[in-house]
């Protein structure tokens, strides 16, 4: 303090009331009772910088921050008026200029002057409240951060007093069950736990409360405003209570119900996939990365002969013959190792290992999948020892069938002997006559060059003829394995008329022939549909044998029917089929004295072998029709 400021203060204050406020470490202002100051302590001038004469009156407010200086004042003049006790908060200006907060009270202080006439005073004390201020500053920002935190967390919490009520929910938990806040206060945990789950629950709970554990997590179903379950996850905590705040339930609720719906859905497949391994009538075997076995159905015992639990842990090749074992260990590394397969995965026939060290041959097909990190193998392995017995049974009967037709072949070229004789007997009659008259006229030395020349193309061409008809004869009844080409079914129906011409001409049948031209092609074996044509003419010839009382009409024609497919018949003026019509394919049915019977049977597998079909009706008026198709060949056109 000055020594102006000292001299002011001793001509109007007394001595021992200055010393008084000198000693106090706050900072003070004397003042008289309307708040006006007289001095100030050495503290308050130290740290406002302010002086004597800036302090006295009313300057000292000017320390006072302008945001808080009128509520200062405010709470003075009515604490004054009502002779209270006066008490604030406010920011002072420091020497530098920055502002602390100080908590600023008064204190009514009477001394006497020098005459000894007592004056009352009014003393501001300001103490330093900054750290406080922070302290009380952090708290709040504190409970802000975790007011928004907890109301913006995108999962559900909520808090519940012992007595389970719900006092404070986050909208994530109010918008997973529909509530809203002052609804959910009106109701306890208890009421939105489902029937089923609120015995563990409360059993959960009671033993929070009682202290036999400090948290616990649950997993049940809530039941919403709308009435609906949704499942949630509930990590449960005990917060143990604090002065005036009580203990309370802290939980954290997490809505599961899209993860419980995926954990039905995968537990509903794998179920559906164990009830189709345990049901499969084919072996089904799971292996891990080393080949050992995982699992095994209970059809693999009926397939290798052992027991489930026997091959758990054994590798998979104790079910393969030993020739086996090496190629599939090698396969399998280099498959582990670079992804490349050493045989196709689906659909291959290989050879098992029963039990009792019988092979038999299986079909297997394989599958791959990763799980936790872990390639798992499923194989499927069928049985096929019958189906290939079924094969090789069909493979005899086709070879048999092969033989039947061509024995058939031999057996119509029996019927057709004369026919055949008649066929190289007149041109090798015609060869002779041609050569004996050119040896006579040669004998009288009369042969001209003109008809030596005449005679020996009429020669070459009735040779060609014989050895024409007697190559159709070869190749109709040599023995070739079946052999499909393309062929035009005209060329065919032709062929087979000239085979059997010298018939149709002794049996007096006469022939009409309408054959439609462009047919498409047809991939067929010639000399099957050969076969089958001679059958069909020669079974009409037959039929008209008997025939006195109209003419004997056969009647061939070639088409394509509605469906694209090539169709030929044949017709006759016959006898008829009369109520034999579906008789007549059956094998050994015939109405022939001599008959086998297996002709139109034949007939039928044969056209039926080419994607074709056979069948019989009645001629208008008299005989049978006998009709056949076969299916164009792809990629051509009529």
């Amino acid at each position: 303090m000055t020594a102006e400021a000292q001299g002011v203060g001793r001509s109007s204050e007394p001595i021992d009331l200055q010393a008084l406020i000198e000693t106090i470490p706050a900072l003070v202002v004397c003042a008289l009772a309307d708040g006006s100051a007289e001095f100030a302590n050495r503290a308050w001038h130290e740290y406002t910088g302010c002086s004597s004469p800036e302090v006295t009156g009313w300057g000292w407010r000017a320390a006072i921050h302008p945001d808080d200086l009128p509520k200062l004042i405010q709470e003075w003049t009515v604490a004054t008026a009502a002779g209270k006790p006066f008490e604030a908060e406010a920011r002072v200006r420091r020497a530098d200029g920055e502002y602390q907060w100080f908590a600023i009270r008064k204190a009514l202080a009477v001394s006497r002057d020098q005459v000894g006439k007592p004056s009352l005073r009014a003393l501001i004390a300001c103490e330093d409240i900054q750290e406080r201020k922070r302290a009380q500053d952090r708290l709040q920002q504190s409970e802000q951060r975790w007011q928004t935190a907890f109301e913006n967390s995108a999962i559900g919490i909520m808090m519940r007093d012992r007595a389970d009520r719900i006092i404070a929910a986050n909208r994530a938990f109010r918008n997973m069950l529909g509530y809203t806040e002052s609804e959910l206060y009106q109701l306890c945990q208890i009421d939105i736990t489902y029937e089923e789950d609120r015995e563990l629950n409360l059993e959960l709970i009671g033993e929070l409360w009682e202290g036999k554990r400090q948290h616990f997590q649950i997993e049940k179903r809530c039941r919403r405003k709308d009435g609906t379950l949704v499942w949630v996850r509930n990590n449960v905590t005990l917060v143990p209570g604090t002065g005036d705040v009580a203990p309370f339930l802290f939980t954290i609720v997490e809505d599961v119900t899209q993860r419980k719906k995926e954990e039905s859905e995968r537990r509903y497949s794998e179920e559906k996939y164990r009830v189709v391994v345990e049901a499969a009538s084919d072996a089904v075997v799971c292996t891990d990365e080393s080949g050992a076995i995982l699992l095994a159905n209970p059809a693999t015992t009926r397939v290798f002969g052992y027991e489930s639990a026997e091959l758990i842990g054994k590798p998979l090749t104790v079910l393969m013959p030993e020739f086996l074992r090496k190629l599939h260990e090698s396969g399998f590394k280099r498959y582990l190792a670079t992804g490349q397969r050493h045989i196709n995965w689906q659909g291959t026939e290989l050879t098992g290992l029963r039990k009792n060290g019988q092979e038999f041959p299986v079909e297997i097909s394989f599958g791959e999948v990763t799980a936790d990190g872990h390639r798992i193998f499923t194989g499927f392995v069928r049985d096929i020892t019958d189906r290939k017995q079924a094969e090789e049974l069909r493979a005899s009967l086709h070879a048999a069938q092969v033989e039947l037709a061509r024995v058939s072949r031999l057996t119509t070229m029996g019927e057709l002997a004369a026919s055949i004789a008649h066929e190289v007997n007149q041109p090798l009659t015609a060869v002779t006559n041609n050569a004996n008259a050119c040896l006579r006229l040669l004998a009288n030395h009369n042969l001209a060059p003109e008809v030596l020349r005449q005679a020996l193309e009429e020669i070459v061409a009735d040779g060609t003829r014989a050895s024409a008809v007697i190559a159709r004869i070869r190749g109709f009844i040599k023995k070739t394995p079946s052999e499909k080409s393309m062929v035009e079914i005209n060329d065919v129906i032709q062929e087979v008329l000239a085979l059997a011409r010298r018939e149709l001409s002794e049996n007096r049948v006469l022939l009409e022939s309408q054959l439609t031209q462009a047919l498409p092609i047809v991939l067929a074996d010639r000399v099957q549909l050969q076969q089958v044509l001679l059958n069909l003419i020669m079974n009409g010839i037959e039929a008209m044998a008997v025939v006195a009382d109209r003419p004997r009409l056969l009647w061939v024609q070639s088409q394509v029917n509605q469906s694209g497919d090539v169709l030929v018949e044949v017709c006759d003026s016959g006898t008829g089929l009369r109520s034999e019509a579906d008789r007549v394919f059956t094998p050994f049915f015939t109405t022939k004295a001599n008959g086998m019977g297996m002709g139109l049977p034949i007939s039928r597998s044969l056209i039926e072998g080419h994607g074709g079909r056979l069948w019989a009706t009645p001629n208008s008026p008299h005989g049978a029709v006998f009709s056949f198709t076969l299916p164009a060949a792809a990629g051509n056109s009529s």
